[in-house]
């Protein structure tokens, strides 16, 4: 039996590595016997390569829910399996991970999950909750958020879903059956956390803005008015019925297998400080009872929806979290050189250049430098603007930064070397100096409403940076330029239903530095002609002193900073 078994597995390894390698390859059928499903009975399931990627592929399965409902459609589960581009026959299972999705089912953020997962060298699987996508059919979901009965019978079955669906990770030849884990956001949280009540199998759990106390955030959550109003017309016996269901998907009732993770330091918590959905106190008593409570990650001044600014740290913490049971001797898929990126790639690496030099303060010694001229015309606009700006970002709070024309100001001239320093309209020098502290910056006086936009919008680029062919649907680019060329000519085309528009940019080869870009989105057209782009470079500390003039006046720090913090905080309001 042994020889036989090991046979199989090399052959189901041998047709899942050549499967790239087939012209639109069929699909495969694997069937699994009674004994190695949770509930003894026997199902198949159906496994196609959808989409190869330089470091991952994407294989779509379809397989049977446990429990058979009156919608057909509703009774067969579409999910989407992500491995790692380097399988290798015959290396030791890796964990595996179920990523459980958001209340809305846009799907992006777990496919995001999903693929940084596997580029990190982890296979995983999210797949549609009952009633969601095609399993719901025309206004699935709709009905399911003004249908309270509906509702808690989804969140029953996706629990029996969730069973099924570690029953298929556990043939994968890639998977170690005995390390499989489990995520979720929003939602998806609530029931990975009440998952590893029902299913012994998942050894980790990664919970993403989730809690406790069902009924608490259905009563407060904006999202679920359309289930609170329905509750109130509900007859005594079915609430009760309700109330019954709600109370056995309840986290807090499976807080005894979410200390055991805990006791492992196997259970993740990340957490947004001011969330408006699930309320802080609800988290608070879901670590309580799971034994974490010393242990959650807050992500302070978030709320459930600009919790998005901190994404790619939740991103890193999840992958670190789940590679912790990766064996030594495997190693994530190679980066792919600039120089031959797809274009997809290529642009995501731009946006991650102009994130890095708003979000990530470089090294002593080292600074980010943009030098160009924009120029922008509104769908309002008459005529186009066109604006000069050099910015200089050093490590610390040293800055330079010169733009024109600025309304009212005309040349804005300031920056922070050894002490704050500003150029007024009259070439009046004033500097920071009286009252001088060292370690004050402009930070805490500027806008945090604007910053927080600034972040969310950052933290949305790095999403398309982590996961690019997530939003492949939508963002179409080409490579124009000919064979050879000593630059990328990047052409794009944006087609999402709120977001539409194309550009193009001109980049160096090797190093990807824009030189010219131009676009026409969301009725605002402009174009960017580059001088100088450089993240990471080597700086000096004469590029943030301030510059002669001949009128100089020493003035309170402090006072400096906030007439600094008011100018910028124009600026920014402007741009948004």
């Amino acid at each position: 039996m042994g020889t036989t078994r090991s046979t199989a597995a090399a052959l189901a390894w041998l047709a899942f590595l050549m499967a790239p390698l087939l012209a639109a390859a069929p699909a495969e059928t694997v069937a699994v016997a009674p004994g190695a499903s949770y509930d003894g009975r026997g199902f198949a399931y159906t496994i196609a390569l959808d989409a190869e990627q330089p470091r991952h592929r994407r294989y779509l399965l379809s397989y049977p829910s446990p429990l058979e409902t009156a919608l057909e459609s509703n009774n067969t589960i579409p999910a989407e399996y992500y491995v790692p581009a380097n399988l290798q026959p015959g290396e030791p299972g890796r964990p595996a991970v179920i990523v459980l999705h958001i209340l809305n089912g846009s799907y992006e953020l777990e496919r995001t999950l999903c693929t940084v997962l596997a580029e990190n060298g982890i296979p995983a699987v999210m797949f549609m909750l009952p009633y969601y996508g095609e399993r719901g059919g025309a206004g699935g979901r709709q009905h399911l958020l003004n249908d309270l009965s509906l509702f808690t019978q989804c969140l029953e079955q996706a629990l029996l879903d969730i069973r099924r669906t570690a029953d298929v990770l556990a043939t994968r030849p890639e998977v170690d059956a005995g390390r499989l884990g489990v995520s979720g956001i929003s939602l998806g949280a609530i029931l990975a956390a009440s998952a590893c009540g029902v299913e012994p199998r998942l050894q980790r759990a990664a919970m993403i803005l989730g809690g406790g106390e069902l009924q608490k955030i259905l009563d407060t959550a904006r999202e679920a008015r359309g289930l609170k109003a329905a509750l109130g017309r509900l007859t005594g016996e079915q609430r009760q019925a309700v109330e019954a269901s709600l109370a056995r998907v309840e986290p807090l009732g499976h807080a005894g297998a979410l200390r055991r993770l805990a006791s492992g330091g196997r259970l993740l918590m990340i957490n947004a400080a001011e969330d408006e959905v699930i309320p802080p106190a609800s988290t608070r008593a879901l670590a309580e009872a799971a034994g974490v409570a010393g242990d959650v990650v807050w992500l302070p001044g978030l709320g459930h929806y600009t919790a998005m600014a901190a994404l790619p740290e939740i991103l890193s913490r999840s992958v670190a979290f789940f590679a912790a049971d990766l064996p030594a001797s495997i190693v994530p898929p190679p980066a792919t050189a600039a120089a031959e990126r797809a274009p997809l790639l290529a642009l995501v690496e731009v946006l991650q250049q102009a994130v890095a030099m708003l979000e990530r303060s470089p090294g002593e010694g080292r600074c980010h430098l943009l030098d160009g001229t924009a120029t922008i015309q509104s769908a309002k606009a008459k005529e186009p603007t066109t604006y000069r700006v050099a910015f200089a970002r050093g490590s610390g709070s040293r800055f330079s930064l010169t733009a024109e024309p600025v309304p009212e100001v005309g040349t804005l001239r300031l920056g922070n070397g050894v002490m704050p320093w500003l150029v007024a309209r009259d070439g009046t020098l004033f500097l920071g100096s009286e009252g001088h502290d060292p370690s004050a910056g402009l930070g805490p006086l500027l806008d945090a409403g604007q910053l927080l936009r600034l972040r969310v919008v950052a933290g949305a680029a790095l999403a398309l940076a982590s996961a690019p062919e997530v939003f492949a649907q939508h963002l179409q680019v080409v490579d124009a330029a000919p064979e050879g060329a000593p630059e990328r000519l990047l052409e794009f085309t944006l087609t999402h239903p709120r977001v539409k528009g194309q550009g193009r940019l001109r980049l160096q080869r090797d190093t990807l530095s824009p030189r010219e870009i131009s676009f026409d989105v969301a009725g605002v057209r402009g174009s960017l002609a580059v001088r100088q782009w450089a993240v990471d470079t080597i700086s000096s500390a004469e590029m943030f002193r301030e510059p002669s003039a001949e009128a100089v006046r020493a003035v309170p720090q402090q006072d400096l900073l906030r007439m600094m913090a008011a100018m910028l905080n124009f600026l920014m309001e402007r741009a948004r």
